[in-house]
């Protein structure tokens, strides 16, 4: 019988006073509502092609990390776990379109943070969020959250993907931060790379964030599912496929070469196998710490967290409770169709009109 872990939700909003303290909460909010009150008795489509997948927040994994020769690592085998009761916070967001008006396209937001603690997984949702981006209005949601930045795009639909996913990442950074000022003595964990090109203006932010949590005594550990670290063109994690047991690949950062100089690295990167039957992941844990702290906080992660396929059990939730459902959808479209009193029509796609079945190509095609 498979052990069944036990799940509380968070009787309230608990992170500490300087929350209110930030602009970032009331700037979000206020884009939220001043987008939404926009479409007031106005068309909505809603969106039905739902197929589970949501947009997460924008990473800076696209840009490879090739390490050219084999000295460059070293593998520590076995990995020992420390059950020392070490909190575990884990945190994740993503975004969903929910569907089109005349002049744009309608979007949801939505955050989640899942705390353990001595085995009792707690979780907090934050949002959803949602938003209507148009034309007139992409520039200046970017503007106020500080992440415009002048780039050409093929098409407006791409445009709109894109503001969609610096929404996401505004998010996911200010629920970091606040973390990292609230938590002490904890390992935080993140999706994605604590990598960052400093043309997004995120590296000041995310130096303060890592800044914030090494104060307060805690370890952030970044976990990334689709690791871009490669060795002799192959991803480096299947270098540790034959280990059997727990194990650590250690990568010498002068034997690494970035495809793309103007990535910066916020953490050192590691390749970590955290179960004797699970998977290895890309890992970077804060720069700012020493070594042994790296190693000690890995092994507090792997005694303290229940990790499944090797992957920790606070983060999975965390991806789980922040993505958007089929239900989160058509409640959400509900909602927006009554509170702002939408008209909801089907307008005819041409696409469809005109190939029938054959017609499944992506846009601009």
């Amino acid at each position: 019988m498979i052990e069944q872990i036990q799940y509380t939700a968070t009787p309230k909003y608990n992170f500490s006073q300087i929350i209110n303290n930030i602009g970032l909460s009331r700037k979000f909010i206020e884009l939220s509502l001043n987008s939404m009150n926009e479409i007031k008795e106005r068309f909505f489509q809603p969106w039905i092609e739902f197929n589970g997948q949501s947009i997460e927040r924008s990473g800076e994994q696209e840009d490879t990390v090739e390490v050219y020769s084999r000295d460059a690592f070293s593998i520590i085998s076995p990995l020992e776990p420390i059950p020392d009761n070490t909190p575990i916070v884990a945190i994740d967001t993503s975004s969903i379109k929910v569907g089109e008006t005349e002049s744009g396209v309608i979007c949801a937001v939505r955050g989640a943070v899942v705390w353990n603690e001595r085995r009792q997984y707690r979780c907090l949702r934050i949002g959803p969020f949602p938003f209507h981006i148009t034309e007139d209005n992409k520039r200046e949601i970017l503007r106020v959250l500080g992440q415009y930045s002048p780039i050409a795009y093929s098409s407006n639909a791409s445009f709109l993907i894109e503001v969609q996913s610096r929404l996401c990442n505004a998010l996911e950074r200010w629920i970091q931060m606040m973390v990292s000022r609230s938590a002490s003595n904890s390992i935080i964990l993140w999706d994605g790379t604590l990598s960052c090109r400093p043309q997004n203006d995120c590296v000041s932010l995310l130096l303060r964030i890592l800044e914030d949590a090494r104060r307060n005594s805690n370890a952030v550990i970044s976990l990334s599912k689709a690791s871009t670290v490669k060795f002799l063109g192959r991803r480096i994690t299947d270098l540790l496929m034959k280990q059997r047991e727990p194990c650590l690949l250690e990568i010498d950062e002068h034997m690494l070469s970035i495809s793309s100089k103007s990535l910066r690295l916020l953490g050192k990167i590691y390749v970590a196998k955290l179960s004797e039957k699970g998977y290895a992941f890309r890992v970077d844990v804060d720069r700012g710490l020493s070594r042994d702290v790296h190693m000690m906080a890995l092994r507090r992660l792997m005694g303290n967290d229940s990790v499944f396929q090797g992957y920790p059990e606070a983060l999975r939730l965390a991806h789980i409770f922040s993505t958007f459902t089929a239900s989160d959808v058509i409640g959400i479209q509900r909602f927006i169709s009554r509170k702002y009193g939408l008209k909801v029509v089907t307008w005819p796609s041409i696409r469809k009109a005109l190939f029938g079945p054959f017609g499944t190509g992506g846009a601009g095609d």
